[in-house]
């Protein structure tokens, strides 16, 4: 919202700096993005009369004017070839200071001095129109100065207004804040014309989407002077400053009125409205052609405004050519309405057309408000250019919003604010707050104004009371009992494990949870990584972003071949996040669309709300991706390259006693992949990616490796654990057992832990052999075992160990002995 401070002095007085409003504003209301200047900053502007103009002598573009000032006549060099003898224009003196930090001297050009310089509207900063110079029109006294009649500079705060605070995207509303703050009352312009004007009645009115449309005023002025006309110059000057495009009078006025009020407004041309107005829903592939030239096709939720036979506009967004005021207009048809929030911020998301009317809509309008932005507009038609008003209106209002009554305890006030607030300066700031307050029995009632709909609980009045009271006068000091909350055993479970993964030496990713269509053709999952089709979104952010993820695999892919393409030699990540699923299984392609809530400007939390999405289950995930050579952290470990059996070292530390099965998957290396079981429940996978993936994924010629396991079945445990150290060498052993072809080695690793022998520091299998040399449907499994203890082991202790664990082999597995 950009807030002109002339313009702002018009509803409240304050005597205070720009850098002491800008402070203000930004510790008690909103945060100020920017201070912008315009026109002349300092120095003098005054009102001069050309006395002569022509061609300069030695130049062909430039002109010579003398210009009297009010008893000095002044020579000026100009370009523009507009002023003529007798007018009248604004003229800045030398020493004055322009907004773009030019400081104006006296000059000479072609020859000729050059006293001063005359403004165009631009200079001014009126307009953008930099054609010629500005020429007074009406009673300007010669040698007075401009600022008499219109401010010659101005300076526009630009405030960062928050989502749920729609009354300050009006003057009058920031003019509330301030007055609140400083503890003054504000004014409100009051309406005036005489309503002589033919009557609204020769039209008719009919909302028929009633739910898109709480209400709906339509007013008729006749007898407007052509729309041609300019509007007034401070009227100009105003909705310049305030970032719009002077047009003629009647846009003007609309929309000096949206800016002052916060209430968008539309005007048609009456002669070209055709029987009356109808305000309903788009017809099935209804078609409209718009100010800015193109044409929409709309669909069935979107809201039109048209007469008897079309369209005249998409309701809150944009209007149609048809009806569109001219040059030419001498009778108007205004409407002021409010519209569903929602609808008009999904209409503009969907047309991909954002205008200031739908960024107004789409917070939620007070309805209220609608009869006094009416009156406003319809008496400035009437001052300029003279319009006659009707004497009626035509409104539909069925559900007139009312206020509502909030109780507030000032005991609960010093809890939350850490001060004491006392009663009086609570009910006088929410009074100028605009709320009606009534004090019984050391409780405050607040009746709250339609316009403040973010004000609904307690808590919201003591948040109000303390930003006007000065958050900053909190005094600090330390709590006298322990701070409430903490990490949950969710989040602390979160954290240790990312912390587990940071310490293996893997880095955080954090990747979008939409991907494109490739991500499913590449991963060879068109079908879904579980038989589902792919969750599609009605409405994409982007071609990069049509499907919700159902794997966090093709997100760091893709980081991983950026990283390529930016010189890496390879890396290690994961990430902690959600996948969907959908929890429907209905025919042909799914398709779900993001609601979002209406809270400011439009985009994504960091998590998508499943409560948000129709027909999908959330998953919470992590998963690893090891790519070409990893270089660990620290000068002493070596580089490793990606396999297998690193991602599966790493899913062991997060899953303690997981169990591995081959189980193929599209998109992993067939003899290279496993499933990862938990409980005898699949929690995952784990394996190397397939040549073809890898390929498609930009990463050909690296080793990748990956992982994903469900949140839920993770156990990290990061606390180092201290082993001993013994100055007693260790004994070593080889054991070779033939056992069935079926028998998996991970299996044999199980049962010889569980023995639980005191001397068996580890175990690993060297070899695995299949061939000529044991029998048909055998292999030969060589295990190497390490003994040791706090004393020197000798060999009988040793044999009798392992004879105990190839016992054991040969019970379980039906083990035999090649060789020991």
């Amino acid at each position: 919202m950009r807030v002109p401070l002339n313009w702002l002095r018009d509803y409240v007085d304050f005597d205070l700096s720009v850098e002491e409003l800008v402070e203000l504003f930004s510790l008690r209301s909103q945060e100020v993005d920017g201070v912008e200047r315009l026109g002349v900053l300092e120095g003098e502007v005054v009102v001069g009369e050309v006395v002569e103009f022509g061609q300069h002598p030695n130049a062909d573009r430039l002109n010579v004017a003398k210009v009297d000032l009010g008893g000095q006549e002044v020579q000026i060099v100009a370009g523009a070839p507009n002023p003529y003898p007798g007018a009248r224009v604004p003229v800045v003196l030398p020493g004055s200071t322009l907004a773009d930090g030019r400081k104006l001297k006296k000059a000479k050009l072609r020859g000729l001095e050059s006293y001063g310089m005359m403004m165009s509207e631009r200079e001014l900063g009126i307009s953008n129109d930099h054609g010629g110079i500005l020429l007074l029109e009406g009673d300007y006294e010669v040698g007075r100065p401009v600022s008499d009649y219109f401010p010659a500079g101005e300076t526009v705060l630009e405030l960062d207004v928050n989502p749920n605070r729609p009354d300050l995207w009006g003057m009058i509303g920031v003019a509330r804040e301030l007055a609140a703050i400083l503890k003054t009352a504000f004014r409100v312009p009051e309406p005036r014309f005489e309503p002589t004007g033919e009557p609204t009645d020769d039209y008719t009115l009919r909302v028929e989407a009633e739910d898109l449309c709480p209400r709906y005023d339509l007013r008729r002025v006749s007898g407007i002077r052509p729309a041609g006309e300019r509007a007034p110059l401070e009227m100009r000057r105003r909705v310049h400053a305030a970032g719009m495009r002077p047009v003629n009078a009647i846009v003007d006025a609309t929309n000096y009125v949206m800016l002052e009020t916060g209430q968008p407004i539309h005007a048609f041309d009456a002669r070209e409205v055709r029987g009356g107005i109808v305000v309903r829903r788009a017809h099935p592939g209804e078609k409209m052609t718009l100010l800015d030239g193109t044409t929409r096709q709309l669909d069935e939720e979107m809201l039109v405004i048209a007469d008897q036979e079309r369209g005249l506009v998409i309701a809150g967004v944009m209007g149609a050519e048809d009806a569109e005021v001219g040059d030419e207009t001498s009778d108007v048809l205004i409407e002021v309405a409010t519209f569903a929030g929602r609808n008009i911020m999904e209409t503009s998301q969907r047309l991909g057309l954002r205008t200031d009317a739908s960024g107004r809509f789409e917070r939620g309008l007070d309805p209220n408000m609608v009869s006094y932005a009416m009156d406003r507009v319809v008496g400035l038609l009437a001052e300029h250019p003279g319009g006659q008003p009707a004497p009626a209106t035509l409104s539909h209002y069925p559900e007139p919003a009312r206020p509502w009554e909030v109780p507030l305890r000032l005991s609960r006030a010093e809890l939350l604010l850490g001060m004491p607030v006392e009663e009086d300066e609570a009910a006088e700031r929410l009074e100028l707050l605009g709320c009606e307050v009534r004090q019984e029995d050391g409780r405050l009632f607040a009746t709250v104004p339609t316009f403040r709909r973010d004000l609904e609980r307690e808590a919201d009045l003591i948040e109000e009371v303390g930003r006007l009271v000065g958050l900053e006068n909190v005094p600090e000091r330390l709590p006298g009992v322990p701070l409430p909350g903490g990490l949950s055993p969710a989040q602390r479970k979160l954290r240790r494990l990312r912390h587990l993964l940071a310490d293996l030496g893997l880095a955080e990713a954090v990747t979008y949870p939409f991907g494109p269509d490739r991500w499913n053709r590449d991963l060879a999952l068109q079908n879904g990584d579980a038989g589902e089709e792919p969750l599609k979104l009605r409405n994409p952010l982007s071609a990069e972003a049509t499907n919700l993820r159902t794997t966090l695999l093709p997100g760091l892919l893709d980081a991983a071949a950026r990283n390529r393409s930016f010189g890496a030699r390879g890396g290690a990540v994961f990430e902690v996040g959600h996948v969907f699923e959908s929890s429907e299984q209905p025919e042909g392609m799914r398709e779900y669309a993001l609601r979002f809530r209406l809270a400011g400007e439009t985009g994504l939390d960091a998590e998508v709300p499943t409560d948000l999405l129709t027909g999908v289950t959330e998953k919470g995930k992590v998963a690893g991706l090891l790519a070409g050579t990893i270089y660990p952290p620290g000068w002493n470990v070596p580089a490793f390259a990606a396999g297998f059996f690193e991602a599966k070292g790493i899913v062991e530390r997060l899953v303690p006693g997981a169990i591995f099965e081959p189980r193929p998957r599209p998109f992993l290396h067939p003899g290279r992949a496993a499933a990862v079981l938990s409980g005898g429940v699949e929690a995952g996978w784990v394996g190397e990616l397939h040549p073809d993936a890898v390929e498609k994924f930009g990463l050909e010629g690296w080793p990748v490796a990956a992982f994903e396991l469900d949140l839920e079945v993770t156990e990290p445990d990061p606390a180092p654990r201290f082993a001993p150290f013994y100055n007693v060498p260790p004994v070593s052993r080889d054991l070779a057992v033939v056992v069935g072809e079926e028998v998996r080695v991970g299996d044999m690793l199980e049962v010889v832990s569980s023995l639980g022998s005191p001397i068996l520091a580890d175990v690993r299998v060297f070899d695995v052999y299949e061939g000529s040399q044991v029998p048909t449907g055998k292999k030969s499994v060589a295990l190497n075992f390490t003994f040791r203890a706090e004393e020197t082991l000798n060999d009988a202790v040793v044999k009798e160990d392992l004879d105990r664990i190839s016992e054991r082999l040969r019970e379980v597995f039906d083990a035999e002995v090649r060789s020991s």
